[in-house]
């Protein structure tokens, strides 16, 4: 066959995805894709070849890709040394085929949709452009997203060129792109070998050098992200260095080439490629910080002068401190910028001009704002019709930078411009109101804008036209004056999700719908020519019946599938000014459903929907409105598939083939509850749970569904921590969905439904009629709970703050801590004491206690996750009680680092026990690692002066301690007082306790599972994803009769247990005290968490899943000790080798026996059981 594509992938190490990315290649449609002239099919001119080139891979890749090349003729397998990813491009580009046709490059960590090449190449024939590109999704483990690289392509482009579309600036990866190879072959493209960041200096030469280049706004590539691969290492040297260089190269090669754009281009590197790595540098070690700043400097030097004069103002002082060499200051920016967004002080009545704090002298010119730099946030808060039929919109507008406290600073007016007449508007009646939650929700610290808040009222009569409704569309605009300025701007929605329609019916074939054209309210006054609002079963077939308001008669309903093409036209019946539509429901059953094309992590489609129009009498299509209350009727076929019929949140029909669980009502009870009935069916959901996961940290609440007839109820009670802050979203799952594997028609057609992702449920939707009444707000044990929806319908539960407003957001924060912290800081200390959580704390608060102190106990909690313990009183952190406790306690006892801004007071005693002895290094230890973040690492002489004392768990961590946190000060070699439960004279009280509190019977040997978090899986600063390593499933079919895993997560670390189900493991993970889950632990199996040398003590065995050992040694952490010959316990690396290890225990605790006595006469020299009391001793002194 000769091929018309060659795809070239260079492969090295990527065997967890480089199956799923062969197998996207080989499902690629263009074998039955032909220009004119050609035949497609197989065996033409129409197919590919995938040229696989292993760049001296050690692990399973190769053998992935040879098996791959045995059984597809397609695919040709190269191997050679290791010598980086453009040398492996360039070797592809030499082994694929001379007379293809088209070439293209794919990164074997990625994903090609199914009709990508296919798309490209059509464009290619028709247009006889150089190249294609088009549109990527950014692929994570939580879904895809759009590309920010690429959130300008909206519209398809075809024969343009970078000369006269600029944002082809932005376009300078190889992946997404389909050439000519005789475009290619005749410029002798290769990538630069032996550097990071290969793309940019081909694909913008390449781009110039085109005739004409198409681009597709619709995606064609799946750019996984993920950490450790080499374009994600912010603070890597040789990262920024490369990335400088090529574009520099890339600069040099337009001063030859298209000297009117170098200017441009250059601009662009500096408001993009770069600022990448500028907002690495507080990160990065003094080498980075080095090459970096030298680097863009000279840069800056070959650019023209006023190549910054052009940049928004923030980057213009950047980069001028860059020019300056302003190292400090530059990173004292960056910190702030980090915390704030794009805050700063704005000074000047006439010549305006951004003041940032701390920040030394800039050239005034440099620091001019202008309107640009000043825009306006005009944000939808709530919509809902009033009982007058008024649209009553509230929500908030400021002029960004400019306060908002007092009712002259923003002074707002609503319009209603007409999107099809020029010059007709509407005014708006509109009032101020007091709106905190703008500057809570601004995330800065500078500007209060609690007066910026509006409530519009929109009269549906003021939309009339000679007295008369007539379709079209009215935009909804503020004006905000105040501080000498009036701005007009768009009203927004908060974010994409909440972009959802609000229907309100006009009459005669009328609706006013409340919608979103790219985030911007719109008003549309839309006409329908027929409306459902009832539907009925008879027999095999569906009835769909409803109202003709106007003097348009159809004749057919036809309903369209788009995946499979299929058209199924059914004949109206009419009488008067009602129709009825029979649809056979086999019809609908019978068509295949629609496959789950897209990567695994993104979300599948839960059904097959068909597209509602009617036929005209001139053949005309118009879409079928519905009624906001029309249930979804759930009419199952034979095969056990279920068609329902109801509206959306724009009040269309919707007909889709689908189980997914829909909430017609939605109630809080007076006990705090919330009911949720759902319409499921028996057939579709024998059993179910209701479950609410949070959309950060992937935690969830699950509850029974109960079922009523074709009904679900769940019950939820959210309050006590149950549900902490944030967006839950509402899923249905069948109870025990990972026993059973499937089988049968329905179980089938619910696979095809994108079930896979079983454990994940299907999103509970929303009734639009209900849908239209929220949001509703609850009070719940101190914390506001709101019911609401997203992405149009999807049912969600939003738990708010448990601190007071005036505690709430960055700016009043930023109060408490420089007004509010001082002021305590004048008044006597108080006799009491603060404990930050921690099993030190907890064992130190319990030996004051014993002891009988007379001193107040006061315990920092956190969004009402902490159990405080009895005799303390809780102090919410961030509140103004804990700025004051801060500031006025006589004693802190702390097992980590304090909040950056305390300062110990004379008087004030603070003593740090740390969280246990270290086994992977920390703090300065770090230095120069791939993930160490330096600006905090430049901070610890600063935080450890803090401290009093620093408890020392063993003589072996004493030196490192010291050294690590970079302190100098006392240290108490005292033990660790968490571990003196473990030698208590009622120790064994506490474990009966500890295993009657956690239901565990006698019969089963427990094992602790308690894996550390992994650096390279941080999600947000200081949290890190549960990666999910042991196979907990595999563990129970072997394990599951006589063992019980409990499974206690870092504490850093969130995310669910796939896999695990109860009674076999148990999530002890809320357990407040670690060291009484090693009480009771027959077993621990950990990987690298200090609660080995905790554990120790017990003289019970010890497992390490150490499956990422090479990794976690050489590149993320390492270790103060050789981990590999200290252990006290077997290294394994596998769930297999772990189960064989706890069925085999007694043998394997004798095999290690010496290592594990070496071991504790190593680090168990100082616990005896009063380490508590000597901390206690030196606290009270």
């Amino acid at each position: 066959m000769q091929p018309r594509l060659s795809v070239v992938v260079p492969i090295y190490n990527v065997e967890e995805f480089l199956e799923e990315c062969l197998e996207s290649i080989a499902r690629q449609t263009l074998h039955t894709a032909a220009g004119p002239g050609r035949s497609g099919g197989p065996e033409g001119p129409g197919g590919l070849e995938c040229v696989m080139v292993d760049d001296g891979s050690t692990d399973a890749s190769p053998l992935i890709a040879r098996e791959f090349a045995a059984r597809d003729p397609r695919f040709v397998y190269v191997r050679q040394r290791n010598a980086g990813l453009s040398a492996a491009r360039n070797t592809g580009v030499r082994k694929a085929s001379p007379t293809a046709e088209f070439l293209t490059f794919v990164d074997s960590d990625d994903v090609v949709p199914h009709d990508a090449y296919e798309r490209m190449i059509a464009s290619l024939d028709e247009t006889g452009s150089d190249f294609a590109s088009g549109n990527v999704w950014r692929l994570t483990e939580r879904g895809r997203s759009q590309a920010w690289q690429y959130k300008w392509l909206t519209e398809p482009r075809a024969r343009t060129h970078i000369s006269r579309d600029l944002d082809l600036l932005s376009d300078r990866v190889a992946w997404n792109k389909v050439f000519r190879r005789a475009f290619w072959d005749r410029h002798r493209f290769t990538f630069p070998e032996g550097k990071l960041y290969e793309d940019t200096p081909v694909m913008i030469p390449a781009h110039f050098l085109a005739g004409s280049v198409d681009v597709l706004s619709d995606h064609v590539y799946y750019w996984r992200v993920r950490e450790g691969s080499i374009t994600r290492r912010r603070t890597d040297v040789k990262g920024v260095r490369d990335r400088i260089a090529a574009c520099a190269h890339v600069s040099g090669f337009l001063a030859e080439h298209a000297p009117e754009m170098k200017k441009t281009y250059d601009a662009s590197c500096l408001r993009d490629d770069f600022v990448y790595f500028l907002e690495g540098l507080p990160m990065g070690g003094p080498e980075y910080r080095a090459a970096f700043m030298t680097d863009t400097a000279a840069f800056l030097r070959r650019a023209d002068p006023s190549v910054i004069a052009g940049l928004p103002v923030d980057l213009r002082i950047k980069w001028q401190l860059v020019r300056e060499a302003r190292t400090a200051e530059l990173i004292e920016l960056l910190a702030f910028e980090r915390a704030n967004g794009t805050a700063f002080h704005v000074r000047g009545a006439l010549r305006r001009r951004a003041c940032y704090p701390g920040l030394g002298r800039v050239p005034e010119k440099l620091a001019r704002i202008g309107r640009a730099d000043l825009p306006v946030v005009a944000r939808v808060g709530e919509a809902r019709w009033d009982a007058e039929g008024k649209l009553r919109i509230s929500g908030y507008a400021y002029v960004r930078n400019l306060a908002a406290t007092r009712p002259g600073h923003s002074v707002k007016a609503g319009l209603l411009k007409s999107a099809h007449s020029r010059g007709r508007f509407r005014h708006v009646p509109t009032r101020t109101v007091a709106a905190p939650q703008a500057t809570e929700q601004s995330r800065q610290q500078l500007h209060c804008y609690d007066l910026s808040g509006f409530e519009m009222t929109v009269d549906p009569e003021q939309l009339k036209t000679g007295g008369t409704w007539q379709p079209g569309n009215w935009l909804l605009g503020v004006v905000v004056a105040g501080h000498g300025t009036v701005r007009r701007a768009a009203v927004r929605s908060a974010d994409g999700a909440s972009a959802q329609s609000l229907v309100r019916e006009l009459g005669d074939g009328l609706r006013l719908v409340l919608g979103f054209s790219k985030g911007r309210l719109v008003l549309r006054v839309q006409e329908y020519a027929a409306r459902v609002d009832a539907h009925r079963r008879d027999g095999g077939d569906v009835v769909l019946s409803g109202s003709l308001p106007g003097r348009v008669r159809p004749r057919a309903l036809r309903l369209t599938h788009k995946h499979s093409g299929t058209d199924l036209d059914y004949p109206v019946a009419l009488a008067d000014d009602r129709f009825e539509v029979r649809v056979r429901l086999a019809d609908l059953a019978g068509v295949a459903p629609t496959p789950h094309l897209a990567p695994k992590e993104v979300e599948p489609p839960h059904g097959d929907r068909w597209q509602a129009n009617l036929v005209l009498p001139d053949g005309r299509l118009k879409s079928l409105a519905a009624t906001l209350d029309l249930a979804p009727g759930r009419y199952a076929s034979d095969t056990g598939r279920e068609l329902c019929a109801t509206a959306n949140d724009q009040g269309q029909l919707v007909v889709e083939v689908t189980r997914q669980p829909i909430a017609d009502r939605v109630a809080w009870g007076a006990d705090g509850t919330l009911t949720v009935d759902l319409l499921a069916s028996q057939s579709g959901w024998p059993e179910a749970e209701f479950v609410l996961r949070h959309s950060g940290r992937d935690e969830e609440l699950a509850v029974p569904a109960v079922r009523e007839g074709e009904r679900l109820r769940a019950v939820v009670a959210p309050g006590g921590g149950a549900l902490r802050e944030g967006r839950w979203y509402a899923f249905l799952r069948e109870a025990g969905a990972e026993a059973r594997a499937g089988g049968g028609e329905c179980r089938e057609a619910e696979r095809a439904e994108g079930a896979g992702r079983r454990e994940d449920g299907m999103p509970v939707r929303l009734l639009a009629s209900v849908a239209a009444r929220l949001p509703v707000h609850q009070a719940v044990q101190g914390r506001e709970f709101t019911v609401d929806r997203r992405f149009g319908d999807r049912l969600l539960v939003e738990a708010g703050s448990v601190l007071a407003r005036s505690e709430r957001g960055a700016y009043r924060r930023h109060r408490l801590r420089t007004a509010h912290y001082p002021n305590h800081r004048e008044r006597p200390l108080r006799d009491a004491v603060l404990y930050f959580d921690g099993d030190s704390p907890r064992a130190v608060h319990e030996e004051l206690v014993r002891r009988g102190a007379d001193v107040e106990h006061l315990w920092v909690t956190h969004d009402q996750q902490t159990r405080v313990p009895a005799g303390a009183k809780g102090v919410e952190e961030h509140s103004a009680a804990w700025y004051e406790a801060l500031a006025r306690c006589r004693r802190i006892v702390t097992a980590g680092h304090l909040p950056d801004f305390f300062e110990r007071r004379e008087g004030q005693t603070v003593v740090q026990t740390w969280n246990g002895a270290p086994l992977k290094r920390i703090g300065t230890d770090l230095t120069g690692t791939l993930y160490a973040d330096h600006g905090h690492l430049d901070a610890l002489p600063r935080l450890s002066r803090q401290w009093d004392v620093l408890v020392s768990p063993n003589r072996f961590s004493t030196p490192h301690l010291g050294r690590a946190l970079a302190y100098d000060g006392e240290v108490l070699e005292a033990g660790s007082p968490r571990n003196d439960v473990l030698f208590g004279d009622d120790r064994r009280k506490t474990a009966e306790r500890v295993r009657r509190e956690l239901g565990l019977t006698p019969d089963k040997r427990i094992v602790l599972y308690a894996p550390t978090y992994r650096d390279h899986l941080a999600y947000s600063p200081g949290r890190f994803r549960y990666e999910p390593a042991l196979d907990f499933r595999a563990a129970e079919s072997v394990l599951g009769d006589d063992h019980v895993l409990l499974v206690r997560k870092h504490p850093l670390t969130s995310g669910r247990l796939p896999g695990a189900r109860a009674p076999f493991v148990r999530d002890v993970s809320a357990h407040p005290r670690a060291a009484e889950l090693l009480l009771i632990a027959d077993v621990l199996v950990t990987d690298y968490s200090s609660l080995m040398f905790d554990f120790a003590h017990t003289g019970r065995p010890m497992l390490f899943h150490a499956y990422d050992l090479e990794h976690y040694r050489d590149t993320v952490r390492g270790f103060y000790l050789d981990f590999e010959t200290s252990a006290p316990g077997p290294l394994l690396a596998s769930t297999g080798e772990v189960v064989e290890a706890l069925r085999d225990l007694d043998a394997i605790a004798a095999r290690h026996t010496d290592a594990y006595t070496a071991f504790r006469e190593a680090y168990c020299d100082l616990d005896d059981g009063r380490a508590a009391a000597r901390v206690v001793e030196r606290l009270m002194r």
